[in-house]
């Protein structure tokens, strides 16, 4: 799965540094860009994940782009 443009948007719109998101969602920063950057890719069930989207007042569906079922 991949994270949505909804997910990005939200994380530039709050207007804060990668790494102050992440200490205000208890998370390291080196995780935080890990994921952001696609080196980690997290499943919806991540609590990881979980933290970030409540912090960027979002639901886990939003945070991800819907799964081509064609391929």
């Amino acid at each position: 799965m991949v994270l949505s443009q909804v997910f990005f948007q939200r994380l530039r719109d709050v207007g804060k540094p990668l790494y102050h998101i992440a200490w205000e969602c208890g998370l390291s920063p080196n995780r935080v860009y890990k994921i952001t950057s696609g080196v980690d890719r997290p499943k919806p069930d991540d609590p990881r994940i979980k933290s970030l989207c409540k912090y960027l007042d979002i639901s886990i569906d939003e945070a991800f782009e819907p799964e081509d079922k064609s391929k």
